[in-house]
């Protein structure tokens, strides 16, 4: 199983991140220029990441099992990101996860920096 830890330097490991937590559940989040990209769950159980909601859903109709949408329910329902049973998937989905994450809530120059890099 993929461990905190694991998460923790693979997120890390992308320029300008932050480790916070997250202010209502307590748990660590991983942020880029104060946006959460990444952040644990269910006692290290489980991970949500926060990728597009087209991806979420293709993932989640392959393997049900291991996926699941997470949606706010506040006034309005907004989608947050795709959880992950972290006993069920691979290290390398896990990385390919957190940096999809990452690049999808970092801003596009700091991308490109990143990828000229």
């Amino acid at each position: 199983m993929i461990t905190s830890e694991e998460i923790r330097r693979y997120a890390t490991a992308f320029p300008e991140v932050e480790e916070d937590v997250h202010h209502v559940w307590k748990l660590p989040v991983f942020k880029v220029r104060g946006k959460v990209f990444a952040g644990m769950d269910r006692g290290g159980r489980t991970a949500v990441f926060s990728i597009s909601q087209e991806d979420a859903a293709a993932v989640v109709a392959a393997e049900p099992a291991v996926y699941e949408e997470v949606w706010r329910n506040a006034a309005t329902r907004s989608f947050v990101g795709l959880r992950v049973d972290l006993a069920k998937v691979s290290t390398k989905h896990i990385r390919e996860l957190i940096e999809g994450a990452w690049r999808n809530k970092a801003p596009k120059r700091l991308v490109a920096t990143h990828d000229a890099g």
